[in-house]
């Protein structure tokens, strides 16, 4: 598909971990009880038509696959049930006559439901994996159903945010915070929905695709303090804006079959794991299974974390960012664990694992910071995009910062963010400025010099 591999990549890891779930989580410590589900949120970023939607698509078809199956078996029993209906309606009239009989010559509670027997309860609804478009209530049903979790594919995720951002969606937001951790138990007590709707744990993974100009603008207001001040947007852990190889070729050739079947065998074995059988281990806290660092990897563990949390408390990253960077105490562990089972790991993470996963953070902060810069320094982000635009010829030299802010690009639209991002040119280098006398104010036009 000729795009960045980070975005088959990104959604590949989220699938991965939404697969897991909560059927085995890790306990990055030695000794307490903090738990950590390896539910992931990913989002990748990309301008229109730069084939976001197919490679996410491929890359979580194997999982589409599993849920096709379960759909179609469900079908499949729904049909076989109906055709035994009528059966079961006379079987059910002769029990009723019988416990009639029963009650009519005495009998006890306990001897009319033994005549009855157990009540039919229909066909049970498909195991489900992944939801594209479902409101917080209808989340929390597909959770009672489905208590490992639930993955939300979203096409277009500035869409999901905004809706979150909605007046009267403040509940609905607060549902998807909660299910971000993927430990936290949540009850409705609603009139309409019923009092005790209970979910043992809130697990949501998210995956979807947004363009840079749309989350340019929804992070600026997450920073000043309006839509997602709340951490929605840094729960996004796995987030990359990969630059984009402007080289493209006619490529047609056949999908790679034996990678295909390699990655369809693996999801299907961590939708099914046996978590005796890799060393889950369970307590009365703690009804889910969890695994532990090995001991090579507990030190590298608390190495990392030590110095992460001294570097949350320096003071010398922006506010946004920090907050962005202290999800990563899920993240590694999560992480780590994916690695290890992906591997066929059985028994505490391993050093190799926890390693790979130190490797990946430190990219994905990169790609973080990227996406945070037209937030925390707007300037610089205004500066590249004049550069590139000089470089791809979209912008001819000398031009006038009038010149420029006519051509209406997102970041450039006024004439403060133009002139900062000029300045920030002049300073390094790669602008010249020539001011011209008119009779009256000066004209200044700059000009590229070319490296």
């Amino acid at each position: 598909m000729q795009c960045p591999p980070d975005y088959a990549g990104i959604t590949a890891m989220v699938m991965a971990g939404s697969v897991i779930g909560r059927q085995i989580g890790i306990r990055p410590r030695r000794r307490d009880n903090w738990l950590v589900i390896p539910n992931l949120w990913g989002a990748i970023v990309g301008k229109s038509g730069i084939m976001k939607s197919p490679t996410m698509g491929a890359a979580i078809a194997p999982l589409r696959s599993i849920q096709l199956q379960a759909f179609e078996q469900y079908s499949k029993d729904i049909e076989e049930s109906t055709g035994s209906h009528e059966v079961e309606k006379i079987v059910r009239s002769a029990k009723l006559s019988e416990a009639r009989k029963v009650a009519k010559t005495g009998g006890s509670n306990d001897q009319i439901r033994r005549v009855l027997g157990e009540s039919d309860e229909g066909v049970p609804p498909p195991k489900r994996w992944i939801t594209n478009n479902a409101s917080y209530e209808a989340l929390g049903e597909l959770l009672i159903e489905n208590p490992n979790g639930i993955l939300i594919e979203s096409d277009e995720l500035i869409g999901l945010l905004k809706q979150l951002d909605a007046s009267g969606q403040e509940v609905a937001r607060s549902f998807y915070l909660t299910g971000s951790e993927g430990t936290t138990p949540y009850t409705f007590d609603r009139i309409i929905r019923g009092k005790g709707i209970h979910i043992p744990a809130v697990c949501l993974s998210v995956i979807g695709g947004i363009q840079p100009g749309v989350l340019g603008s929804y992070v600026r207001q997450a920073v000043a303090g309006n839509a997602g001040a709340d951490g929605l947007l840094q729960r996004f852990g796995l987030i990359v804006y990969p630059d984009i190889d402007p080289h493209w070729e006619d490529i047609d050739r056949y999908p790679d079959r034996e990678a295909r079947n390699v990655v369809s065998s693996l999801v299907g074995k961590l939708a099914n794991l046996d978590t005796a059988s890799i060393g889950g281990q369970t307590d009365e806290f703690c009804p889910v299974p969890y695994l532990r660092f090995d001991d090579e990897a507990q030190e590298i563990f608390i190495d990392w974390r030590t110095k992460h949390e001294h570097r949350l408390r320096d003071g010398d990253d922006h506010p946004a960012i920090e907050s962005h960077l202290s999800k990563y105490r899920k993240l590694v562990p999560s992480l780590a664990l994916i690695n290890h089972l992906c591997e066929d790991g059985k028994g505490p993470v391993t050093q190799a694992s926890l390693l790979r996963a130190l490797a990946f953070v430190e990219y994905l902060e990169s790609h973080a910071r990227r996406v945070y810069s037209s937030a925390t320094s707007p300037e610089v982000d205004g500066a590249k995009l004049v550069l590139q635009r000089l470089q791809n010829s979209k912008l001819k030299a000398p031009f006038t910062p009038r010149d420029l802010q006519r051509k209406g690009w997102a970041g450039l639209e006024t004439a403060g963010s133009v002139q900062a991002a000029i300045s920030v040119l002049v300073d390094h280098g790669h602008l010249v400025s020539h001011e011209e006398q008119t009779g009256g104010r000066p004209s200044i036009s700059y000009e590229w010099v070319k490296s």
